[in-house]
């Protein structure tokens, strides 16, 4: 891989001898570490992890470490199966982290004039003890 995210890559081997065997290893990897994590958490959507300045922003529906899932496209060769952009799409996750403090599921829906921007999760928050906050 020549590109990445976040400064980390996806090996897929190297052009040597076996090389793409490893790539291939790495993928089962990868795809087996998924599987094992949707089982084990009952979890299908993407989790709320990325905090910035100790919070978790709920614009992390939208793209998480410096990302915009929006901007992304498909390459040329995939063009005709790329959707285009909706500005008035809402959608809420299914499921979410079920560890203490974690944030409730992804939303990402339009700025609107009583939204004009997202927030953040206040993992600190109790709300079952009235006198704590």
């Amino acid at each position: 891989a020549t590109e990445g995210v976040a400064g980390k890559k996806f090996y897929i081997g190297e052009d040597v001898t076996n090389g793409h065997i490893y790539g291939l290893v790495n993928i089962a990897a990868f795809l087996a570490q998924s599987m094992k994590e949707t089982i084990k958490y009952d979890a299908c959507d993407e989790n709320s992890w990325d905090l910035v300045g100790g919070k978790y922003p709920l614009s992390n529906a939208c793209g998480q470490l410096g990302q915009s899932y929006q901007d992304y496209h498909c390459s040329e060769e995939e063009k005709h199966m790329e959707c285009p952009v909706d500005p008035n799409m809402s959608i809420t996750a299914v499921t979410h982290a079920k560890w203490y403090g974690a944030p409730a599921p992804l939303y990402c829906g339009p700025k609107t004039d009583e939204q004009p921007h997202s927030g953040f999760w206040d993992y600190g928050y109790e709300c079952n003890k009235s006198w704590a906050n």
